[in-house]
């Protein structure tokens, strides 16, 4: 996980709750997200499904990081927040308080679900939810659980389909600006590809030397690596 919080200027004072730095507004043509951990809903654990709560959480973002227009927010800033609300996936399905982590946060959607494991069977489920409209998509995924890879892969790509396209978003799912790549390496970042991080903060900063955040990012990931 990435060690600094990924948390933009701007702060909004919570009554009666804990201090925590709020996202800034995405701008026009924008949207942000917030990707929530999957939980395991199977009624006996499987040790081959273990750990595949932050995969499918990791693919997820990776793929709405490659559409231009959205914005996802780092784990480590919501797990932050997370923990100092105490709020649990189940307690986000309340309307008050999803709209209370959303405005923290400045996201529009988040992003939650759960998968089973049944047999060999696995199936994905997924939801998209309009912080605001209150409105939820379905998404959902099965196959095979040694397959559960592709199932995240296609999981993934339908969640940002979606989204893109509830959100009036381009479907093109390739880095186009320096903010995209900036985006993009930092979901490589969070599921520990360092290299294919390293070359979207290359490719973010040769396209604006002036992208302050993607050459942090750049210059950290590159000491990290040389340790």
């Amino acid at each position: 996980m990435i060690a600094l919080i990924y948390l933009l200027s701007g702060c909004a004072s919570v009554p009666k709750g804990p201090t925590v730095s709020a996202e800034k507004k995405s701008p026009p043509g924008q949207v942000t997200v917030a990707v929530l951990e999957f939980e395991d809903h199977s009624i006996v654990a499987n040790p081959r499904a273990q750990g595949l709560g932050p995969i499918l959480a990791d693919r997820v973002s990776e793929d709405l990081a490659m559409r231009p227009g959205v914005r996802v927010i780092d784990r480590e800033s919501l797990e932050k927040i997370l923990e100092e609300l105490s709020l649990s996936n189940r307690e986000i399905s309340n309307p008050e308080e999803r709209l209370r982590l959303g405005k923290l946060l400045g996201a529009q959607y988040l992003i939650m679900g759960g998968f089973t494991s049944f047999g060999k069977g696995l199936r994905v489920d997924g939801r998209i939810v309009s912080v605001e409209k209150g409105l939820t998509m379905g998404i959902s995924e099965e196959g095979l659980l040694d397959a559960r890879n592709l199932i995240a892969r296609e999981f993934s790509k339908k969640i940002a389909d979606t989204l893109a396209a509830n959100a009036g978003l381009s479907a093109k799912a390739v880095p186009e600006t320096s903010e995209d790549f900036l985006r993009q390496g930092m979901a490589f970042e969070q599921s520990h590809e360092n290299q294919k991080a390293l070359e979207m903060y290359k490719k973010a900063v040769a396209l604006d030397p002036k992208n302050r955040e993607a050459k942090e990012r750049l210059e950290a990931l590159l000491l990290k690596e040389l340790q």
